[in-house]
């Protein structure tokens, strides 16, 4: 009788690159199922006992390898629901930023009360979901500098005032660095988001000079703290794969726009390629389209054992679930080792 792998011992293995029975399958997913679970997309963003009772139900209902932990304040549309739940402005731009920058010290994940709600809900899920390779998204630095002080004010800085910009990454580094080992302790693995890092916003040259230092550290000390990390970058990003390869990630998640081809191309030791179905085919796409694209991203990784087949970002929230289900069966079928 063939053994049954959980979801956890698959991803391990990619991590490893040891083969198993199939690629592991990562759904980068929401609140999809919160109205099957009882619950309006409002209580799950915002209360953590209807996001922790709808991933009971999408566990029931889809086969994924990897669960994101829920009632993440990180994610944009949770910032939005709680903003507006708490009658606040949809924005934590800071006009007063360069006044205060020098003034504010890195707030320890457990003195942040949002975040601190975020740990103690991840600390279940650890309890709950024993099966499950666990991550968490994490903003990363250039990313969150941006929603400090605003994208027009911060590409203006990397002109007028790089000094200034330099201060806010080290500190929005450090945020995430802090943020990143209070999930590690749990056994929960970073997922390092930084959409705006990508090449449909700045230029390699930026990326390497503003960006690419401060990557470096929170990697560095994710290792040196013995954890693993992945990275994910909306859009293109072809041009600095070799940047984000040579800093060594666990894993890389990459979106539809990037090419799949170049990166199983590169020499890139220890990560895990994650990606890169267009999410908008969950949404728009024939079931046949999505087949086809599942079955031409594993013969681009020709059997690789460092491949998890995902989605390039989240799945839309509007995605009908037959189309979300006929992914995983074709990534079942097509998937063996």
């Amino acid at each position: 009788m063939e053994r049954s792998f959980t979801g956890r011992e698959r991803m391990e293995a990619a991590f490893n690159g040891k083969k198993i029975d199939r690629a592991p399958v990562f759904l980068l997913l929401g609140g999809h199922l919160a109205e099957r679970a009882g619950y309006t997309l409002q209580q799950f963003f915002t209360e953590p006992e209807a996001a922790l009772q709808t991933l009971k139900i999408t566990c029931q209902e889809l086969a994924s390898d990897t669960l994101f932990v829920p009632f993440n304040p990180m994610m944009p549309d949770a910032q939005e629901a709680i903003r507006k739940l708490m009658g606040k402005v949809p924005s934590i731009k800071r006009a007063d930023i360069k006044e205060k920058l020098p003034k504010w010290h890195v707030r320890e994940p457990w003195e942040d009360p949002l975040f601190k709600l975020h740990l103690e809900v991840c600390k279940r899920t650890t309890e709950i979901f024993t099966d499950y390779h666990l991550e968490t998204l994490i903003g990363g630095p250039w990313s969150f500098a941006l929603e400090l002080r605003g994208v027009e004010e911060a590409l203006a800085d990397i002109f007028d005032d790089p000094k200034f910009l330099q201060s806010l990454m080290k500190y929005s580094a450090e945020t995430t660095i802090v943020r990143c080992m209070s999930v590690l302790e749990m056994g929960i693995t970073p997922f390092i988001g930084d959409p705006s890092a990508g090449m449909s916003l700045i230029s390699p040259s930026i990326y390497r000079k503003f960006v690419y230092p401060y990557h470096q550290q929170i990697v560095e000390a994710i290792h040196v703290a013995g954890g693993r990390v992945v990275f994910h970058i909306c859009g293109h990003i072809d041009p600095i794969m070799e940047d984000l390869v040579s800093l060594r990630v666990d894993g890389l998640s990459i979106d539809a726009p990037s090419s799949l081809e170049k990166l199983f191309n590169l020499d890139r030791e220890r990560t895990v390629i994650i990606g890169n179905i267009d999410p908008l085919l969950f949404l728009r796409g024939t079931r046949e389209q999505l087949e086809s694209k599942v079955k031409e991203c594993l013969e681009i990784s020709r059997g690789d054992q460092k491949y998890v087949i995902a989605p390039g970002c989240q799945i839309p929230l509007a995605a009908p679930l037959e189309n979300i289900k006929h992914f995983i069966d074709c990534c079942h079928r097509y998937g063996r080792a």
